[in-house]
Formats: structure tokens, sequence, C-alpha cells
């Protein structure tokens, strides 16, 4: 059978699949989660479940690919010209995509989330981090870099869930300055004085 994903009621019932499972997740690790609970959770039939998804697997790769390819998008939008001029916009930039898919996030970034997931999405960030390194600062000794990418991707991936899990007053914007002044103290300890030149022009820029 085939299914318009572009139908309001297909949207809709997706929509209430992932949140139930967004709801259960909160209790237990989504590979405990199975059909006939989400499907209660939601009151819905399971053949409705199996229109859309093969099980809760599926539903969680679906989640999963749709949330990687949304933040690849806003990183592929990022130019150094932008880290160098407007830092902090950057970082509100990234944080809004996170906010804007908060439920989504905390599920798969919490206690009983996806480890593997909370990986991939450090390893885009890896890619873009290295490209724009290597633009601002050409010489950096790689081992220097080494260090400075695993700060920058594991204090990401913290960064939002401490946020969503601590502090979910607090706004984008919020998060984005206090994002960029950890990394800030935190890259101009290991930066020669070429590197905290050009840190502390982007400092006083902002």
């Amino acid at each position: 059978m085939s299914i318009n994903e572009n139908d309001s009621r297909v949207r809709r019932t997706k929509k209430l699949i992932r949140q139930g499972l967004v709801e259960l997740s909160r209790t237990k690790s989504v590979d405990k989660i199975t059909v006939k609970e989400l499907t209660d959770r939601v009151e819905i039939n399971r053949g409705t479940f199996y229109l859309h998804y093969q099980d809760v697997y599926d539903l969680v790769d679906s989640i999963e690919n749709e949330l990687y390819d949304s933040f690849n998008n806003v990183i592929s939008s990022v130019t150094s010209e932008q880290v160098l001029k407007h830092p902090i916009d950057v970082c509100e930039l990234f944080c809004n995509h996170f906010h804007e898919q908060i439920d989504a996030y905390s599920m798969l970034l919490g206690q009983h989330g996806d480890a593997q997931f909370a990986y991939k999405i450090g390893e885009l960030f890896n890619v873009k981090v290295f490209e724009i390194f290597n633009n601002i600062f050409q010489n950096m000794d790689k081992a220097k870099y080494d260090f400075a990418f695993t700060y920058c991707k594991f204090g990401l991936v913290g960064l939002v869930t401490c946020w969503f899990n601590e502090h979910p007053d607090w706004t984008p914007r919020q998060v984005a300055e206090m994002w960029f002044n950890i990394t800030m103290l935190g890259l101009w300890g290991i930066l020669g004085k070429e590197g905290k030149e050009v840190l502390r022009n982007v400092h006083n820029s902002n």
C-alpha cells in the first residue's frame, strides 16, 4: 500500500508516534520499547504503526537520519568568515537547530539515548571544525588540533545535554553565549601567539 507522506493525516500520525516514543524514552532505553507499548501509549492500532515503520528500530533510524541531515544542512551553511566576524551568531544558529528539535535530541542524547548517534553528530561536527581551523589557524600543530577538536566535539554534545536536562529555560542565545565563552577559554590555552591574537580579535568583535 502506497503512503502519501505529504498527507496531513499521515504527518499527524507520524508525529503522534514519535511523541509517544519520546515520552516512553524518558523512563527506559529506546531499545527496550516495544511496538505494543508505543501503540498503546498513543492509542493507535499496530497495523497503523506498520504502515509507516517496520519496527521501533526503523522508527528511531528515521528520526536520527532526519536530524543528521538537518544538522548537516546547518553546518554546511557556516563559513570561516562568519565564525571570525560573528561567532556567537554562529553558535546561536546551532543552538536554534537543537532547540527546534528539543524532544528528539533529548531522547537520543539523554540517559536512555543512542550513544552511536551522539558520536555521528560529533563526527559531522568534526569535519566542519577541521575545515574552519585549517582556514583560521593554518599552521596549527596536529596534536593541538586533535585535543582542541575533541574538546569541541564532546563539549557540544555535553552542552546540549546539560541544557535540555538541567536548564531547559535557557534561550538559544544564552546557551550560544555560554558556549562561545567556554570555547574561547578552552582554545586560548593551547594556541600559540598567532592563534591567540586571532582569538583576541574575535573576542573583541563581540
